[in-house]
This record gives structure tokens, sequence and C-alpha cells, in this order.
């Protein structure tokens, strides 16, 4: 006997329909067959295409930058001096190196030369009197020495004979110092000086390289 794939009720052999549902034979299993087989695409008919979704275009601000120029005024002397250059920005980097005794005294020279230089030609005008151009002199010198030292250290850190040394003049906390951290270390030296230059000596047994000045006006000098 077979039996009906609708209801499952067994049907006389060669029967058109089911004797208890009524569906012809194979209607049933034709339409669980059409119902189970995926539809197929039509021939000769173009199928549409999945669209793909659609990457953002790069703006003009997500465009990489060309190469920037360097930075105007430059911050550093041509490497063509060798040892020589002044250092603008900040503090420098990297574990503290700091200046002694006498690469200090070469540019405390070297300042001194400048100053000399620059503002000797003002004594021709003190006449033909010795003891009056010495004076004239003397008295030019250091208050033109002194202001030169104090301007340069308070706005760089550094006097041109430091720039040339690659010195900088920083605080103990390791900041950039201000005008008036400059003149209280630059006037201190009057009294390093005064106490048979031991004041200057003491940068040669300090840790840090301080002389008297340095621990008056709370600074040390970096070499980078």
């Amino acid at each position: 006997m077979e039996r009906c794939e609708a209801c499952g009720a067994q049907r006389d052999e060669g029967a058109a329909f089911c004797r208890k549902c009524g569906k012809p034979v194979g209607e049933a299993g034709a339409g669980a067959g059409a119902q189970q087989a995926p539809p197929q695409p039509l021939q000769g008919r173009p199928q549409p295409q999945q669209q793909q979704p659609q990457q953002p275009r790069p703006g003009p601000l997500d465009a990489p930058l060309p190469p920037q120029p360097p930075p105007y005024p430059p911050t550093g002397f041509p490497r063509s001096l060798p040892g020589f250059g002044y250092r603008q920005e900040g503090v420098p980097e990297g574990p503290p190196v700091y200046g002694g005794f006498w690469v200090r005294f070469v540019a405390f020279i070297i300042d001194m030369a400048i100053v000399a230089f620059i503002f000797s030609w003002p004594i021709r005008f003190a006449g033909t009197n010795p003891g009056l151009v010495f004076s004239f002199a003397g008295v030019l010198y250091l208050g033109a020495f002194f202001t030169y030292v104090i301007l340069m250290t308070g706005h760089f850190g550094q006097t041109l004979g430091k720039m040339a040394l690659r010195l900088k003049v920083v605080s103990q906390d390791m900041t950039t110092i201000d005008y008036g951290v400059a003149a209280t270390r630059e006037f201190s030296l009057i009294l390093s000086a005064l106490i048979f230059f031991i004041g200057f000596i003491m940068a040669g047994f300090d840790s840090r390289k301080r002389a008297l000045h340095d621990r008056i006006a709370r600074t040390c000098v970096l070499r980078y």
C-alpha cells in the first residue's frame, strides 16, 4: 500500500486522489519540492549587481600636508662653524652635563674681549689726561660689560662666549631664567672676585659645577 504525501494515509494503488484528504497524487511532493528548491534566475536577463558600500573620499583636510620649511628665524647658527651655536628654545634635553671651571673661564675671557672691542672707541673722546682716560675707560667698561652680560643671559641664557662653547645658564630646577635672576647672578660675580677668586674656584669642587654666584642666584651652567 502506498501512502499519501500530504496526510500520510494509505491510498489505493493507481488512485489519482487521496481518499482521506482529496489531494491529487504527487501534488504534495511537488509542492514541498517547490518550496525547498531556491528560485532559479531567468536565463538571458541581466541580474542586478549588489552594490558595494562607497568609501568616503578624502577631503582637502585629510590629504597629507607637504613638508614644511624650516622655522624662521633659525634656532641655531650654521653647523659650518664647529662648536658654535645658541639654544634659544628652553633647556637642553637628556641627562644634564655641567660646564666646569676652565670652559666657563674661556667663555668669560671671550666675553671680556668682545666688550672691550665694541666699547673701546668712546675712550678716545676722554682727552689726553691719563688719569681721566683710565677712570673713564674703567667705568665705561664695567657698565658695558654688566649690561651686556645681564641682557644676553636674561634673554638667551647665554652670552656670545657661552654660545661659542655651547654653554647655557639655567635655574637649579632646569628651567629658563629671567632678567632678575641674571642680574643677581652677574652682580654676585663681584663677591666671588673679592674673596680672592675663591667663589670661582668653587665650581671645580661642586658636583654640579656651581660657583659662588651660581649658589646665590640658584643657577647652574649646562653644556650641550
